[in-house]
C-alpha cells in the first residue's frame, strides 16, 4: 500500500499536479507583482508628495501671513528664484522640502508645474509663483481645480487637499487658510488684495521608484496588510484547486499510460496478440497505434520464424532419413542386384535369379527417385531457375533420365518460388516412379502477369478422370490453389503426361 502511494505521488499524476500548482502560483505571483508595480508607485508617490505639498502650503501660508500683513504688493512673484522650472516633475531640496520655483517667463508646456497661488478674500488670484499660468487678478475659479475653490466663501477656511486631473495633467494640491493669529482667530477681513488662503500644487509624476523602498513605505498605509496577505491567500486557494485540476486533467492520460505499461509487460511475457485501441490523435494515441502495429509485426515475424524453423527441421529430418536409406537400404538392394546378376550369369536359364535382378534394379531406381524427393534442390537465395536446373541435373546424374530444361530466369516472391520448386519435384517424381518415364521436359516462362510451369514426360500416362490412390496430384492442386493459380493435366494411357501450372505474380 505504501509503495503504491509512493508511486502515485512520484508518478506522472503527482508530477503533473505539482507542475500545475507551481505554474499557477508563479502566474499568480507574477500578476500580483505587475499589479503592485502599477499600484505601489502611485500610492507611495502620492503619500510622499502629498506630505511635501502639505508642508510647502503651510510654510507659504506662514510666510505670507507674516510678511504681508495688509495685502500682497502688486507684481509679487512667489516661490524660490533661480530654480529651474521642470514641467511634469516635482523637486525637493536638500532638507527634503518641496521646492517651488519662481517662474517669471512663459511656460511652454501643457504639463503641470510645481506652483503656489495666493487667493484674495474676494476670490481672485492675488499672487503666484507662475504669473503666466496663474495671472493676478483672474478669478481663482477659472484657474484652479474646482475641488480647491468650492469653499471660498465667508466662514472658517477648511484645510484640504487631494489629487485631481487638470487641463495641465494630474496634480496633488493642498489649501491652507490664513488666520489672524497662530492657531486661533477668524479669517482675515475680505478686501481686495488681502490673502485669504494659499494653494500649492505639484505634478503627480512618480517616475522610477525603488520597489523595495516602496514596499517598506507601503506598510504605512492601511491597505498594506491586505496587499501583503495576498500571497498567503493565493497559496491557500491554489493548492487545492491545483490538486483537483491536476487529478481531473491527468486521470485519462495516466490511465492510458498504465494500459500501455500493462501491454508492454504482456509482450515481454511472450503474448504478441495484445492490441490497444487508439484512444486519441495525440502522441499517446499514436504510440498506442504504433504499439499495436509492432505487436502484429512481431507476431507475424515469430510465426514466420516458427514456420521456417519447422521447415528447416523437416528438411533436416528428410535429409537424415535420406542418408539412412542411402547408407543402408540402397546398399542392400545394390548387393542383392549384384548377387542376382552373378547367379544369372552363372546360370542364364535361372528365371528366379533374373526376376530378382530386375526387381532389385527397379527397387534401386525407385529408391534413387525417393532419395531425390527426400533431398530436393534448395533455393538458398540463388533463385528459382538455378534450383530447378540443379534438380534436373540430379535426375540426369543419378537416374540416367534425359531431362530437357528450358527455364527463364524469373523473379517471384519467396512463397511462389518454394511452391513451384515443390510442384516440379512432385511432378518429376511421379513421372519417373509411376510413369516409368525415361525422358522429361521441364519449362518455365513468364507471360501476361503469370508464371507458366510445364512438366512433360513420355511415360506410360494415365487417365486423369479416374481417381488415384496417391496424394501427389492432390498436393500439387492444393499448393496451386493457395497461390490463386490453375492446374491443367493432359494425359492418357500409353502417351505420357503433360502437367501445366499457371500462377499469377505481381
Amino acid at each position: 500500500m505504501l509503495d503504491r502511494v509512493r508511486r502515485r505521488v512520484w508518478g506522472l499524476s503527482g508530477r503533473l499536479i505539482a507542475s500545475y500548482i507551481l505554474v499557477t502560483l508563479a502566474v499568480g505571483v507574477l500578476v500580483k507583482v505587475l499589479v503592485l508595480g502599477a499600484e505601489i508607485p502611485p500610492r507611495v508617490s502620492n503619500g510622499q508628495l502629498q506630505a511635501q505639498v502639505i508642508a510647502a502650503a503651510r510654510s507659504y501660508g506662514v510666510q505670507i501671513a507674516g510678511h504681508y500683513a495688509d495685502n500682497v504688493p502688486s507684481g509679487t512673484v512667489l516661490g524660490v528664484r533661480g530654480q529651474p522650472a521642470q514641467p511634469g516633475r516635482s523637486r525637493t531640496g536638500p532638507d527634503g522640502a518641496l521646492v517651488v520655483p519662481a517662474i517669471t517667463g512663459p511656460i511652454h508646456s501643457d504639463q503641470g508645474v510645481t506652483a503656489v497661488v495666493a487667493i484674495a478674500a474676494d476670490g481672485r488670484v492675488a499672487a503666484s509663483s507662475a504669473p503666466s499660468r496663474y495671472p493676478p487678478g483672474r478669478p481663482a475659479a477659472s484657474e484652479l481645480p474646482a475641488q480647491a475653490i468650492q469653499e471660498t466663501g465667508p466662514g472658517p477656511m477648511v484645510v484640504k487637499g487631494g489629487d485631481v486631473p487638470t487641463r495641465y495633467g494630474d496634480v496633488i494640491f493642498w489649501v491652507v487658510g490664513l488666520r489672524s493669529g497662530p492657531g486661533v482667530g477668524g479669517v482675515l477681513p475680505s478686501a481686495p488684495g488681502r490673502v485669504a488662503y494659499v494653494y500649492v500644487q505639484a505634478p503627480f509624476s512618480p517616475g522610477v521608484i525603488d520597489l523595495i523602498l516602496a514596499w517598506c513605505a507601503l506598510g504605512q498605509f492601511d491597505t498594506a496588510g491586505q496587499l501583503m496577505s495576498f500571497p498567503f491567500a493565493l497559496f491557500a486557494v491554489i493548492v487545492p484547486v491545483g490538486v483537483l485540476f491536476g487529478l481531473l486533467s491527468s486521470y485519462r492520460l495516466v490511465r492510458r499510460v498504465r494500459r500501455l505499461e500493462q501491454a508492454t509487460l504482456a509482450v515481454a511475457d511472450g503474448d504478441y496478440t495484445v492490441t490497444l485501441p487508439a484512444s486519441g490523435r495525440d502522441e499517446v494515441g499514436r504510440l498506442e497505434a504504433n504499439f499495436t502495429t509492432m505487436t502484429r509485426q512481431l507476431g507475424s515475424a515469430l510465426a514466420a520464424e516458427r514456420q521456417r524453423a519447422t521447415g528447416d527441421a523437416r528438411t533436416a529430418e528428410r535429409a537424415r532419413i535420406a542418408r539412412e536409406v542411402h547408407d543402408s537400404i540402397s546398399q542392400h538392394l545394390f548387393a542383392l542386384r549384384m548377387i542376382a546378376a552373378g547367379m544369372h550369369r552363372a546360370d542364364p536359364d535361372n528365371q528366379q535369379a533374373q526376376a530378382i535382378e530386375c526387381i532389385s534394379e527397379d527397387a534401386l531406381r525407385d529408391m534413387q527417385t525417393l532419395l531425390i524427393e527426400l533431398r530436393p534442390a534448395s533455393l538458398d537465395g540463388a533463385g528459382l531457375a538455378p534450383a530447378l536446373e540443379e534438380m534436373c541435373a540430379a535426375y540426369r546424374d543419378r537416374l540416367g533420365v534425359t531431362v530437357d530444361a528450358s527455364l527463364d530466369d524469373v523473379t517471384v516472391p519467396a512463397p511462389v518460388e518454394h511452391a513451384l520448386l515443390r510442384i516440379t519435384q512432385e511432378a518429376c517424381a511421379n513421372a519417373v516412379r509411376h510413369g516409368n518415364a525415361g525422358r522429361l521436359a521441364v519449362s518455365m516462362t513468364r507471360q501476361d502477369g503469370h508464371i507458366e510451369l510445364t512438366v512433360g514426360d513420355a511415360g506410360t500416362g494415365f487417365d486423369p478422370s479416374v481417381a488415384h490412390s496417391g496424394s501427389g496430384l492432390a498436393h500439387i492442386r492444393e499448393r496451386v490453389a493457395e497461390l490463386g493459380g490453375t492446374v491443367d493435366i493432359d494425359s492418357a494411357p500409353g502417351r505420357g503426361t503433360a502437367l501445366t501450372v499457371r500462377v499469377p505474380v505481381p
